[in-house]
């Protein structure tokens, strides 16, 4: 399909300065093991709050393109004009403020929204360290759109469908999942409720060339009602936060199940015989409560099979400290705050624990499901003598 570009003149549309973009990004060497390389990590968001300063410090004398790229689209610092017009071309650049994905100011330029290079395809979202640009690439209003983290990209690796031709992304957000299966699928559909989001992900359609997605905006399953497909995704908003109006893309309800719970009742009707889903959620937990009788019920109406991996579990207190880090911007006290906060909504609601899941499912028999403990084990065999040890040795 075309890329809708809504009632814009056609001379305005920004999807040819997009693929030019992605062309400039991958000449430049802005790739995923260039951040591993520049960063030391695996993961995008393992540059957090806490370590976003010495991140920028690392690589702020590095004058290479990449090092460039990487403070403009992924640390979310300013950069000189003139390092950004060599690394992407000065025509390039000049589109780039026109379409307001960049912003000229007293010679440098900022980057309006955060690029992140996923395999060999890129995706735009909103910032994490800088505000929000509500009109760069004049996007329409909405929610934020988070950028892909540690666990949209564990869903996107852990997808094993590869005959599936018919593909369902729901809660796509910037499009990631969607994306990934443009190699196979023949049909791919993208749904979210927020129109930023899908406003989002037809901009990374365009930006990595696809011409079969077709984005909805919508409830779960409202824009594709009478639909079968072989493949459905869904990351869905899965924290159990104490906000009630937060971003669409983060609070799952009380136990974080809220959306989740909706997206399992439609597998039924729109998986094709021998369709597979895979979802990814938080669970909250009460003292003794086990994962098996929540998961139960999810799967009650469900005539497959479904597997549900626990891959990490934590306390309250660690979701509390992980979700305020938002609120070091304002200070220590802030966040201390704010994490009381946290601890205080999950301890009135008597959850003790927090799990993360990867939920499996094939509409297929026999009718079960089962719950496995996948959480890492490591066994700790030390290659080298202790602290202890060596002072002993050198002592004789």
């Amino acid at each position: 399909m075309v890329i809708a570009t809504g009632t814009r003149n056609p001379d305005h549309d920004p999807a040819p300065s997009l693929r030019r973009l992605h062309t400039g990004l991958q000449a430049g060497g802005y790739t995923p093991d260039t951040l591993q390389r520049l960063l030391g990590i695996t993961r995008p968001d393992d540059v957090g709050p806490l370590n976003h300063a010495p991140a920028c410090e690392r690589i702020r004398s590095d004058r290479g393109s990449a090092a460039t790229l990487v403070r403009l689209f992924f640390l979310e610092e300013p950069e000189t004009a003139a390092r950004i017009a060599s690394a992407l071309t000065p025509t390039l650049c000049a589109e780039l403020v026109t379409f307001g994905l960049l912003r000229k100011r007293n010679g440098q330029l900022t980057a309006q929204l955060r690029i992140d290079a996923v395999e060999d395809q890129y995706f735009l979202a909103d910032r994490r360290f800088q505000r929000i640009a509500v009109s760069a690439l004049r996007l329409s209003g909405g929610d934020p759109v988070y950028p892909p983290s540690s666990d949209s990209l564990l869903l996107r690796e852990a997808v094993n469908a590869p005959t599936a031709r018919r593909v369902l992304d729901l809660c796509t957000g910037s499009g990631v999942q969607a994306l990934r299966h443009l190699p196979t699928a023949e049909h791919i559909t993208a749904v979210d409720l927020n129109p930023r989001a899908t406003a989002m992900a037809r901009l990374n359609a365009a930006f990595n060339g696809a011409d079969r997605v077709d984005v909805r905006r919508g409830d779960l399953y409202a824009p594709v009602r009478g639909e079968r497909f072989d493949l459905i995704i869904a990351n869905p908003p899965f924290v159990a936060s104490p906000y009630s109006n937060g971003p669409a893309y983060h609070a799952g309800g009380g136990r974080g199940d809220r959306v989740l719970r909706r997206i399992i009742a439609g597998w039924e009707g729109h998986l094709a015989p021998r369709g597979r889903a895979f979802a990814i959620t938080h669970c909250a937990l009460r003292a003794g409560e086990p994962i098996e009788g929540v998961a139960r019920s999810w799967f009650s109406r469900f005539s497959g099979r479904a597997l549900v991996l626990v891959l990490e579990e934590g306390t309250a207190v660690d979701l509390a400290a992980a979700q305020s880090l938002f609120a070091l911007d304002r200070g220590l006290a802030a966040y201390a705050r704010e994490v009381r906060r946290w601890v205080t909504h999950l301890r009135r609601l008597h959850f003790q624990t927090v799990a993360l899941l990867l939920i499996i499912a094939e509409r297929a028999v026999p009718r079960c499901m089962e719950v496995v403990d996948a959480q890492p084990r490591v066994l700790h065999l030390p290659l080298t003598p202790s602290t202890a040890d060596r002072i002993a040795t050198w002592l004789g």
